[in-house]
């Protein structure tokens, strides 16, 4: 376990960026995917 740290660095990134950042699950104990998108230009 972690302390989070590092998931609210990636989303102050993304979003100084104007991007955005997201996560999805498939249930309890499935585990977590995450994803980000970045503008182009």
């Amino acid at each position: 376990e972690g302390t989070g740290l590092g998931l609210y660095v990636a989303r102050k990134m993304v979003e100084a960026h104007n991007g955005k950042i997201w996560a999805e699950s498939k249930g309890e104990n499935r585990g977590s995917q995450f994803y980000f998108q970045l503008p182009v230009g």
